[in-house]
């Protein structure tokens, strides 16, 4: 299925019901880019465990605890997507917690006057308060555009590179109660 008929197919945010849901879907996004990053200083950390060698008791250790740390951060990578993709969010880039909203706005036909409701992608990451831009299917992040009547102020910096989010479980599922969103996952 193309990314274009995915959306197609995907529960539609209103820029309301986005930032309702947004409180959630940020913890949920910070765990993700903790993973994320986690994933790689694991990779990294196996590499050098197995150029060191295998060969002693230390060598082992190393590689064993590496292998750990890269299990552990998969499966909390894995855990953070499905449950982006359950509450119908979209993830472009795991390490700055780039997501996208599919979306509808009544944009220009091209007559004067005259309005069509248009699928999009409401446009959110790490660092900014609110969803607050949008782009068509196809052009991206590089086409994103402020949402009528949203200040482009929502725009972020790049997240720096932080620790694990201080978000509990208990922290994220109060704000999934308070989002409007399904805890089950969409067939």
């Amino acid at each position: 299925m193309t990314e274009a008929a995915a959306v197609k197919s995907a529960p539609l945010f209103t820029q309301e019901s986005a930032n309702r849901a947004l409180p959630y879907v940020r913890a949920v996004a910070e765990d993700l880019a903790d993973a994320y990053r986690r994933l790689g200083r694991a990779e990294e950390a196996r590499t050098r465990a197995l150029a060191a060698g295998e060969g002693s008791p230390t060598g082992r250790t190393a590689v064993l605890d590496a292998e750990d740390a890269r299990r552990s951060a998969r499966a909390d990578f894995a855990r953070c997507a499905k449950e982006l993709a359950a509450a119908g969010v979209d993830i472009k880039d795991p390490e700055i917690g780039l997501l996208d909203f599919p979306g509808e706005l009544p944009l220009p036909t091209g007559e004067p006057g005259v309005t069509r409701m248009t699928r999009v992608l409401l446009c959110w990451r790490i660092g900014e308060e609110r969803v607050a831009f949008w782009h068509d299917l196809k052009s991206g992040f590089q086409g994103r555009r402020p949402l009528p009547g949203a200040e482009p102020a929502g725009a972020a910096p790049p997240p720096a590179k932080a620790g694990p989010s201080p978000r509990s479980r208990a922290a994220r599922d109060a704000a999934l109660d308070d989002s409007g969103l399904d805890r089950e996952p969409k067939p």
